[in-house]
């Protein structure tokens, strides 16, 4: 599934459990970071692996969706919040495996 996203060129970079998506498209730029952490449990040794986001800087990003017409108003946000989210998750999971 394409997103409006996707021309932005995502790129993922890893360091030292921190993983970070770079969105790039003319001067625009934006970035999510995610660290990496690990649950286990007590009576089963099962480990779950899992990214927790712990920065987002995408003025820019929203900025240029505002320009396009793809934002036409404040309840566009939550919309672009949850894809913002969506998409960046997607790209540290496929990176991932």
């Amino acid at each position: 599934m394409t997103s409006v996203l996707d021309i932005f060129n995502p790129q993922v970079t890893k360091s030292a459990g921190t993983v970070t998506v770079t969105y790039c498209h003319l001067n625009f730029s934006g970035t999510c970071t995610y660290e990496e952490a690990t649950l286990q449990g007590t009576t089963k040794k099962f480990k779950q692996r899992f990214y927790i986001m712990t920065h987002s800087n995408m003025d820019d990003v929203i900025e240029y969706l505002y320009k396009t017409g793809v934002v036409t108003g404040p309840g566009d946000f939550q919309k672009i919040d949850h894809l913002i989210r969506d998409h960046s998750r997607a790209q540290v999971e496929s990176k991932d495996n």
